[in-house]
């Protein structure tokens, strides 16, 4: 944005301009997240493999029992991307758990009204008979 625009246009144009270079920052952070998860997986999975064979020959040379113990695994996505999901699933159990209260209040107002109606025409049929 220039200081021409700055000071002379409409503010929301700042406004714009702001949010699209924030929007801008978060994408350009979750594709630097992502490559760098990337490369970290190749990493590990050479890194895992050389480690894991040298301690399958080292246990079968030196010990009696064999190590059957498992290598740390890698994260499957990003970072982020995990975050993000975690995220997504926690406001949806939320969103279901609201979903579920507001139909348990429908239910009891029905329940409170089918009751209130019973009571009404109790009181005309009462009212019919004592006539």
């Amino acid at each position: 944005m220039s200081a021409e625009e700055f000071w002379r246009d409409d503010p929301q144009l700042f406004v714009s301009y702001r949010t699209f270079y924030i929007e801008k920052k978060k994408k350009e952070a979750e594709q630097i997240d992502y490559e760098c998860w990337l490369l970290g997986n190749y990493i590990h999975r050479g890194n895992g493999n050389l480690v894991g064979n040298l301690i399958k020959v080292l246990s079968g040379m030196f010990s009696k029992h064999k190590d059957t113990r498992e290598l740390p695994t890698y994260p499957e996505k990003p970072y982020l991307q995990i975050d993000k999901e975690r995220k997504e699933k926690i406001d949806s159990e939320i969103k279901e758990k609201k979903k579920k209260e507001m139909y348990d209040r429908f239910q009891k107002t029905l329940m409170y009204q089918g009751s209130l109606k019973r009571r009404y025409l109790e009181s005309i049929k009462n009212k019919d008979k004592t006539k």
